[in-house]
């Protein structure tokens, strides 16, 4: 049978060991390593599934629905229908629960890269 951890020489180890070293000293390829495979199947990652091209444009539909969010508003103060005011209501439900989300993804990174400075 065929041995899958052969007994390396002295010499190799001390090639194998600075050949690790400058791959570990390198920055780039460093955080490059650690970020493979953190995207599990299904959001977004290598696949491009629906989910994660939405959650790419999420900033563009949370601006989207602001601006929807403030006609519906002029609207709703124009009219003397109760029913703009409902819509805007809803609107402005989902525009907040965007913006919180863009909020919570964009504390997430700084935390992220904080880490990864820190680590670097």
């Amino acid at each position: 049978m065929h041995d899958p951890n052969p007994k390396l020489t002295h010499q190799e180890r001390k090639i194998l060991e600075g050949i690790e070293a400058g791959l570990r000293s390198d920055a780039s390829l460093n955080r490059r390593l650690r970020s493979l495979g953190h995207s599990a199947p299904g959001t977004g990652g290598a696949g491009g599934t629906w989910g994660g091209g939405l959650r790419h444009r999420l900033g563009w539909i949370t601006a989207a629905l602001g601006v929807v969010c403030v006609a519906l508003f002029l609207l709703a103060a124009v009219s003397s229908s109760s029913g703009p005011l409902w819509v805007f209501a809803a609107v402005w439900v989902v525009t907040a629960v965007c913006l919180m989300r863009l909020l919570v993804r964009a504390v997430a990174r700084r935390r992220s890269a904080a880490a990864r400075r820190r680590a670097d």
